[in-house]
Parts: C-alpha cells; sequence; structure tokens
C-alpha cells in the first residue's frame, strides 16, 4: 500500500520548469517515499545546466498542498555557490502522521 501511495504522489508532483529554465538549473531523478506513519519523503537530485558551478545561492521549495489548494507545509534548503560541485542530492520530509493521504499535490521549485 505504501509503494501504491508513493507512486500516486510521485505523479502529483508538479515542477514549475519555467523557474529552472530561468535559473539555468534541472531536477532530476525525483522519487517518494511513504513509510509506516504516513510521513512522506521527497528525493531528488540538482543539477546545473552550466557544468559544475551556480552563480548564485538559490532556494529549492517544496510545498504539499491539500485537495482544496491549501498549503499543509512548506520544506526548503539552500544550494550555495561555494560548495556546489555539479549536483547535489536533497530530501525533504513532511513528517505528520497520515499526511500522505491529505497530499493532493506535492510543487517543486528553485528560486533565488
Amino acid at each position: 500500500m505504501k509503494d501504491i501511495i508513493a507512486k500516486s504522489l510521485l505523479n502529483k508532483i508538479e515542477r514549475l520548469e519555467t523557474f529552472e529554465e530561468r535559473l539555468n538549473v534541472r531536477f532530476e531523478n525525483i522519487s517518494v517515499k511513504v513509510d509506516d506513519y504516513g510521513w512522506v519523503f521527497v528525493f531528488f537530485e540538482f543539477h546545473s545546466n552550466s557544468g559544475p558551478t551556480i552563480d548564485d545561492i538559490i532556494k529549492i521549495e517544496c510545498t504539499a498542498y491539500d485537495i482544496d489548494g491549501h498549503i499543509l507545509e512548506v520544506n526548503d534548503n539552500y544550494v550555495f555557490p561555494d560548495k556546489f560541485f555539479g549536483f547535489e542530492v536533497f530530501k525533504f520530509s513532511f513528517q505528520e502522521d497520515g499526511i500522505s493521504d491529505k497530499i493532493n499535490k506535492l510543487r517543486l521549485y528553485p528560486k533565488l
């Protein structure tokens, strides 16, 4: 059952590709896992389209929405130019019992 929910949530990820293009980055190898408590974990790789570097600090956000479009939770993390070497792996966690049943959409996007 957890695998079915995880696959369903993976299909509900909305990427804002225009944001990715504007910042010259991309997300790859996105996956979702759901644990026994219904917690949700989103994994992905962050890549630069311009080689092994980025010019600016980039904030990555992952927002969970319910069926009515209300925001359930927001996770964020930063990528720093001086610590970035081509790609970086991230994990966002939505740790509320049963949240996997409440999420209708996950939006993943970068911003400055």
